[in-house]
C-alpha cells in the first residue's frame, strides 16, 4: 500500500502541515494494518485534527501515526476486536471523538482497556457490544469522561449529530482530504470538498 502516492495523487501539490483533516475510508481494503513505512507517511500531517479509516479491514492498531493535534479517529467497519485500545491515549492525547461501529466488539467488557482514556464520544453501532441490553449505561460506568453513547447521553437523551465545528474543531477550514464516500451520519460534509483556493 503506497499511502504517500495516494495522498499525492489527491490532494496534489500541498504542505502536509496545512492538512487538518484526512478521510480516507474504503481508499484501500483487506489492510490488517499499517507497516512502518504508512506510519511514516501519515505523521508528516502532524497538525491533523480529524482522520477517518474506515472500511480498511484493519486487523491490528499496529504502526498507527502518532499525531498529538488529533481530536477523531473513525476506526468503523474494521476487523478490530477491542485489543490493543489503550495505544489510543498515548498516541492521541487530544482524542475526544472514537467511532468503533461495525468492528467484532462482542462485548462492553472488550473496551476495558479505555477506561483510564479521556474520550467524551464514542460510536459502537452496529457491532455485538450494542445489542447488550443497557451496553450505554455500561459504557458510562467504564469510561468515566463520557457524556455521548451513540448519540445518547448519560440521562438518555438522544441529541442530534453535530458537524465538524460545532463539535468545538476545525474554526479554519485548510485543505484536507475526502478519498472516500460521504460520511453517513452526515457529519463533516462541509469538509467532504477541497477549499476554493486549492481549485
Amino acid at each position: 500500500m503506497n499511502l504517500s502516492k495516494e495522498l499525492q495523487k489527491n490532494l496534489g501539490e500541498h504542505d502536509p502541515n496545512d492538512v487538518d483533516e484526512l478521510i480516507l475510508d474504503d481508499i484501500f481494503e483487506n489492510i490488517e494494518s499499517f507497516t512502518e513505512q504508512n506510519k511514516k507517511d501519515l505523521e508528516l500531517y502532524k497538525n491533523l485534527v480529524h482522520l477517518s479509516l474506515n472500511g480498511f479491514g484493519l486487523k491490528s492498531l499496529k504502526n498507527l501515526p502518532v499525531l498529538p493535534e488529533l481530536s477523531i479517529l473513525e476506526l468503523r467497519g474494521n476487523h478490530l476486536n477491542g485489543k490493543g485500545l489503550e495505544v489510543l491515549h498515548s498516541l492521541y492525547p487530544k482524542m475526544y471523538k472514537l467511532k468503533l461501529g461495525e468492528n467484532p466488539i462482542s462485548s462492553v467488557s472488550e473496551l476495558k482497556s479505555l477506561s483510564n482514556s479521556k474520550i467524551t464520544k464514542i460510536e459502537l453501532q452496529g457491532t455485538k457490544a450494542s445489542e447488550e441490553k443497557n451496553y450505554k449505561q455500561e459504557l458510562f460506568k467504564l469510561i468515566p469522561t463520557l457524556d455521548i453513547v451513540d448519540n445518547h447521553t448519560k440521562d438518555g437523551e438522544e441529541i442530534e449529530t453535530t458537524d465538524y465545528e460545532q463539535d468545538g474543531e476545525g474554526e479554519e477550514e485548510d485543505d484536507d482530504f475526502d478519498g472516500g464516500e460521504d460520511d453517513e451520519d452526515g457529519e463533516f460534509d462541509e469538509y467532504d470538498d477541497e477549499d476554493e483556493d486549492d481549485e
